[in-house]
Formats: C-alpha cells, sequence, structure tokens
C-alpha cells in the first residue's frame, strides 16, 4: 500500500507541477504579447510617436519654407541696394542716417504695419523626445498583464473528476394496443 500512495502522490504532485508550469509559461507567453502590442501602439517608437513626429516633421518644414523666402527677400533687397543708390539712401534714412541739410520725419509704428500681414510661423521649432510611453510603463503594464493571464489560467484550470458510471436499467414497457 505505501508503494501505491507513493505513486499517486507523485503523479498528482507531477500533475499539478504540469499546471503550475503550463501556467506560467502561459503568464509569461501574455507577457511578451502585451509588451509587444503596447509598444507597437504606445511606445517610443510606436504608432502614435510616429505620428507625433509626422506632424512636427510637418511644422518644421512650414518653418523651413518660411525661413527660405525670409532669406530670399533679404538677399533680394540686397541686390536692390547695390543696383540703386537713391533705394540704398532711403534705407539709410529708415536706420537714423541723413545727408547734411536733410530732415528725417518718424512715422508711428501703427502707420507702418497697417499693410503688414502677421506671420503665422513659430519660430523656433523645439523638438522634444518622443511622445510615447517610457519603456518602465510599458513593461509594467505588460507585467500586470501576464499575472493576470496566469491567475486567471490558474483560477479556470479544472481537473475534471471521474464519476462513476451508474447502471441504466430499462423496464419493459407494457404494450398499449
Amino acid at each position: 500500500m505505501p508503494k501505491l500512495f507513493l505513486m499517486y502522490s507523485f503523479r498528482t504532485v507531477s500533475q499539478k507541477n504540469r499546471r503550475l508550469l503550463t501556467s506560467l509559461s502561459y503568464g509569461l507567453f501574455s507577457f511578451l504579447i502585451a509588451y509587444c502590442c503596447i509598444s507597437a501602439v504606445a511606445g517610443k517608437a510606436g504608432i502614435l510617436a510616429y505620428q507625433d513626429l509626422v506632424s512636427q516633421q510637418k511644422q518644421i518644414q512650414k518653418a523651413i519654407d518660411y525661413l527660405q523666402a525670409q532669406n530670399q527677400a533679404k538677399t533680394n533687397i540686397i541686390e536692390n541696394l547695390k543696383k540703386d543708390s537713391r533705394l540704398a539712401a532711403e534705407w539709410a534714412a529708415t536706420l537714423g542716417y541723413v545727408r547734411q541739410g536733410e530732415m528725417l520725419i518718424v512715422l508711428p509704428e501703427e502707420w507702418k504695419n497697417a499693410n503688414t500681414k502677421v506671420d503665422e510661423v513659430q519660430l523656433p521649432v523645439l523638438m522634444g523626445d518622443s511622445t510615447g510611453l517610457p519603456d518602465h510603463v510599458i513593461r509594467l503594464m505588460a507585467a500586470i498583464t501576464g499575472l493576470l493571464a496566469f491567475f486567471a489560467i490558474l483560477l479556470f484550470q479544472t481537473e475534471p473528476h471521474a464519476k462513476p458510471i451508474g447502471q441504466v436499467q430499462f423496464e419493459k414497457q407494457p404494450e398499449l394496443h
């Protein structure tokens, strides 16, 4: 009888270890899947961070276009000043330089800027870190998912109980005529 008891106890311990190992492997597998999925969507190199980088790229390209237009306008002004001495004298007057015998009349700023358009470009464009979740937060979320999967598998894993098969007897029914 002791041999049978030992064999039975090893078998039940082996089955329990197998169930625990299965639950652990499912929990680890759930952790890995959750980590990959969360990283792909909300990580620093995920879809949400990529969308943010695309919008930052558009903002930077808009600023580059604005600065190139400003640079081209200033280059044109310099070329015109080199060609036309009268225009150079007018620009010098705006800076406060006048010839002897000339008088400089300064108009209010609101008169000068009444027809100019306000540019909508914000400069400088500041680049920050990616908007994705930090890796430690993703690991924590994945670990919680793995632990929940592990406990769920342990909780819902049942061992089938063998029920004795009962004898079914059929009685002969009287025939109705």
